[in-house]
């Protein structure tokens, strides 16, 4: 059996696809390109994340990533037999994120095909140009040294606005790590002040809805607070006080949050 490939490229990209020869699945698919870590092998599927440098017809360049995935699923109590693909998961993910202003990757494409009983994905991001991955950063504090109190609290704020807006949406990322946290550069060093998305968030494939946003919190905020090494523990509550938008004391639910995250990272 065979389905209709399905091909969703956003407005402004589709002429640009269709004129340098991408306008459908096969041609995706077919492309040769050389993966930037190590694919991932799942339950007799597989997926693959690869980087493309797409010449433009204006001559300019622009760098993408290309997800593609074949049977590489998730099941939940909607598709709990067949499941989906992780790739449609984080395409449905970041249009949601776009819809609420949480910042992250800017989707490009999604195309999926499914043929004599395989699945296929191709999820197609733009590269975030100028951002460094938090993980990096914190390396390179931790042996030249810490940026001061005024930028490390910016910084924080940023993360945790990001991550509210996410949660809002009783969004869980799941998958929560500094290499999973983009930064602007040149915002961070006080440059680009007016940087529209200073912090933007990648790698959403392991994204669920979750129905009460405590849960989203508790998961999301352990996750990155227990490997984000180097921060003080002052840092820490005030990144939890940005979060929950409280400008004195932390109520008793986030008194209750902060004993739960502070007690996991030490």
């Amino acid at each position: 059996m065979t389905r209709a490939p399905l091909f969703l490229a956003l407005p402004e990209w589709e002429p640009v696809f269709t004129t340098v020869g991408l306008g459908d699945f096969a041609a995706w698919w077919a492309l040769e390109l050389n993966e930037v870590e190590a694919g991932n092998q799942r339950r007799g599927g597989w997926s693959a994340v690869c980087r493309h440098e797409l010449a433009l017809p204006d001559g300019r360049q622009v760098g993408l990533y290309i997800k593609r995935q074949e049977d590489h699923v998730y099941r939940s109590w909607r598709h709990p037999l067949r499941g989906r693909l992780t790739a449609e998961r984080e395409f449905r993910t970041l249009l949601q994120c776009r819809t609420v202003g949480a910042a992250a990757a800017e989707l490009v494409l999604y195309a999926e095909h499914y043929a004599n009983g395989r699945r296929r994905g191709v999820l197609v991001t733009r590269e975030l140009a100028g951002y460094r991955a938090l993980q990096d950063l914190i390396q390179d504090w931790q042996q030249h040294g810490w940026p001061p109190p005024p930028q490390r609290r910016r910084l924080l704020q940023a993360i945790a606005l990001v991550l509210r807006a996410l949660h809002g949406a009783h969004r869980e990322h799941n998958s929560l790590y500094p290499k999973h946290v983009m930064v602007h550069a040149a915002w961070l060093a006080g440059e680009d002040p007016a940087q529209p998305a200073p912090v933007a968030l990648i790698d959403l494939e392991k994204s669920k809805w979750r129905w009460r946003r405590g849960s989203c919190a508790r998961r999301d905020l352990d996750s990155l607070s227990r490997r984000s090494a180097g921060w003080s523990r002052s840092d820490r509550r005030r990144f939890l006080g940005y979060y929950l938008g409280a400008t004195g004391r932390l109520s008793a639910s986030g008194r209750r949050l902060w004993r739960i995250l502070a007690k996991r990272a030490a």
